[in-house]
C-alpha cells in the first residue's frame, strides 16, 4: 500500500499536492471504461497475436513484476529493419537465461502498409503483436505515448500501465546481457552520487551533490562544435550572473557533447559553473538517455529536489532575459513565445489572438477569455497535453503560427482583425480548426465549449495543414 497522501498525485518526475475531486480524475485517467484497467491494457485488448498468429491472451504479459515493451515499427522503414534483429537477439537471450525471463514481454504495435507486410516483418520476431486490423488502436497507443518516429520502444510497468521510460530502444538496446532490467530511469540524484564535477578555471574538483542540493539545476548540454551553443552559452552566462546577483540558489552543469577534452576545456573556459569531467563518459550517456536530449544545445532546468521543471530551458532563457519568470515553470496560459511555441507540435493547442492597442491589454483580455479555461483543463484528464498560449495581434510569432496554419499567405500578410481564437492539433490530426468560424464567441464560455466539444469530437474536421478541405 502506498504511504504518499491521498491528496497528492505523481506523473513523472512530478509530484503535487491536488484536491479530492483532482485526485478522482487523474485516476480514472489511468483507467478504461470500465474503471478496472489501465488505459495502456484497454488498447491492448484482450488477446494479442502470437509466432504462428496463434492468438495470446492479453492477461498472460501483464502483472506485479512484469515489464511490457510496446515496439513501435514497420517493415518498410530502414532503421526498424536494422534495429529488430537486435532486439530479438536481446530478447532470444533474456528468456533463454535471465533470472526474470517470465517477466519481460514484447508487443509489436505495427506501421506497416498492409496486412501482407504486417505477416511478413512480424514473421522476423519472437514476440507478440497487437493484431494489425486494430488500426484506432495503434493509433491511439501512439498518441498515448507521444510517439514521433519509429522505431521507438515504449517500456510500461505490467501491472499499473505506467510509462518506465521512452527511450527503450537506447535503454534495451545499450544493455545487450540486460543487467538493468527493468530499465527504470535513475533519479539525478542517483546517477550523480559519487559524481564529481570540475570547475571552469582551476579545474579543482568538488563533490557534485554536495554543489547541487538544495539548488535549482540547469543541465547545460553542450559543445564546442555546434554553432548554436556558441551563440547561447554567453547568454547562459548572463543569465547565470543575474541570477546570482539576484540571491537565487542555482547552478548550473555542463554536460559535454566536444569530440576530445582539449576542445571540451577551452570551451569550458568560457563558463561560469562546473562541468562533468570529461572522462566520465558513463555518466554522461546515461544523463543524456535519462533526460532524452535529442539535439543541442539543451537546457534541462530541475527544481530543489531533482524533479524535472522543463526540458525547454534554451528557449526559456532566450525569451526572458532578464530571467524573471526563473524557474520558468509551465503555466495554465502563456504568451507565445520561442519557449512556448514548441508546445504546438506536441499536443492540442488553443491560440488566442487579442485585436489590442498594446501587449498588457492583450494579456488582460487573454486572461479573461482563456485563464479559466486554460486551468480547468490542465486539471481535467488528459489535460496534460494541452496548451493554452495568447499573443497580439501583429505579433511576429503568431505571424508565423497562422502562415504554418494557412490562415494568411505569407508572414507578412495582415492578419485578420479581431480578437482570433484556433485549435490547433499537430501530432494527431495534423489539422487547425477557426472557432469563429465555427461559430464560437472569443469569450470564457464560448472557448470553455469549444474545448469540450473538440474533447468529444463535435467540432467537426478541421483542416488539415498543408491542405485547402476541411
Amino acid at each position: 500500500m502506498s504511504d504518499k497522501p491521498a491528496d497528492v498525485i505523481c506523473e513523472g518526475d512530478v509530484c503535487r499536492r491536488v484536491t479530492p475531486e483532482e485526485a478522482a480524475a487523474h485516476a480514472a485517467a489511468g483507467t478504461g471504461a470500465a474503471g478496472d484497467k489501465p488505459k495502456v491494457f484497454e488498447l491492448l485488448g484482450d488477446t494479442l497475436v502470437g509466432t504462428g498468429g496463434k492468438p495470446v491472451p492479453t492477461s498472460s504479459i501483464i502483472g506485479p513484476g512484469k515489464v511490457i515493451a510496446l515496439y513501435f515499427s514497420a517493415h518498410w522503414c530502414p532503421p526498424c529493419r536494422q534495429f529488430t534483429p537486435h532486439l530479438a537477439s536481446i530478447y532470444k537471450n533474456f528468456k533463454k537465461d535471465h533470472a526474470r525471463k517470465d517477466d519481460w514481454e514484447v508487443v509489436f504495435v505495427s506501421s506497416d502498409r498492409d496486412l501482407g507486410a504486417f505477416v511478413e516483418y512480424f514473421g522476423e520476431m519472437p514476440w507478440t503483436a497487437l493484431p494489425f486490423d486494430k488500426r484506432e488502436a495503434k493509433a491511439q497507443l501512439s498518441q498515448l505515448f507521444k510517439v514521433r518516429g519509429i522505431p521507438s520502444l515504449v517500456l510500461v510497468d505490467g501491472a499499473t500501465g505506467e510509462l518506465i521510460t521512452a527511450n527503450g530502444r537506447d535503454a534495451v538496446g545499450d544493455d545487450e546481457k540486460c543487467e538493468n532490467f527493468p530499465w527504470r530511469p535513475r533519479t539525478l540524484e542517483q546517477i550523480m552520487e559519487g559524481a564529481v564535477l570540475v570547475e571552469p578555471k582551476t579545474g579543482a574538483e568538488v563533490p557534485a551533490l554536495e554543489r547541487l542540493r538544495g539548488k535549482v539545476s540547469l543541465l547545460y548540454f553542450s559543445a564546442s562544435w555546434c554553432p548554436p551553443c556558441r551563440r547561447f552559452t554567453p547568454k547562459l552566462v548572463e543569465a547565470m550572473e543575474k541570477l546570482h546577483a539576484a540571491g537565487k540558489a542555482v547552478e548550473a552543469v555542463f554536460v559535454s557533447g566536444d569530440r576530445d577534452e582539449a576542445s571540451m576545456k577551452e570551451y569550458h573556459s568560457h563558463m561560469t559553473w562546473p562541468a562533468l569531467p570529461f572522462s566520465d563518459k558513463k555518466r554522461n550517456a546515461e544523463l543524456n538517455m535519462r533526460f532524452e536530449v535529442e539535439g543541442i544545445p539543451t537546457l534541462v532546468v530541475l527544481d530543489e529536489e531533482f524533479k524535472v521543471i522543463t526540458t525547454e530551458g534554451t528557449a526559456a532563457v532566450a525569451s526572458d532575459a532578464e530571467c524573471a519568470r526563473f524557474p520558468w515553470r509551465p503555466q495554465p496560459l502563456e504568451p507565445l513565445s520561442p519557449f512556448t511555441a514548441p508546445r504546438i507540435n506536441s499536443g492540442p493547442v488553443l491560440l488566442l489572438i487579442a485585436d489590442t492597442a498594446d501587449d498588457d491589454a492583450a494579456e488582460a483580455f487573454a486572461k479573461e477569455a482563456l485563464l479559466g479555461v486554460a486551468t480547468a483543463t490542465k486539471a481535467a484528464p488528459g489535460g496534460d497535453e494541452w496548451g493554452f498560449l495568447w499573443a497580439r495581434r501583429g505579433n511576429e510569432i503568431a505571424q508565423s503560427v497562422l502562415a504554418f496554419t494557412g490562415f494568411i499567405k505569407d508572414e507578412e500578410a495582415e492578419a485578420p482583425a479581431g480578437h482570433m481564437a484556433v485549435i490547433i492539433d499537430v501530432p494527431n490530426e495534423q489539422a487547425v480548426w477557426d472557432l469563429k468560424a465555427k461559430g464560437v464567441e472569443v469569450s470564457a464560455a464560448g472557448l470553455s465549449g469549444a474545448v469540450a466539444d473538440f474533447k468529444a469530437g463535435k467540432l467537426g474536421p478541421g483542416k488539415k495543414l498543408g491542405g485547402d478541405d476541411e
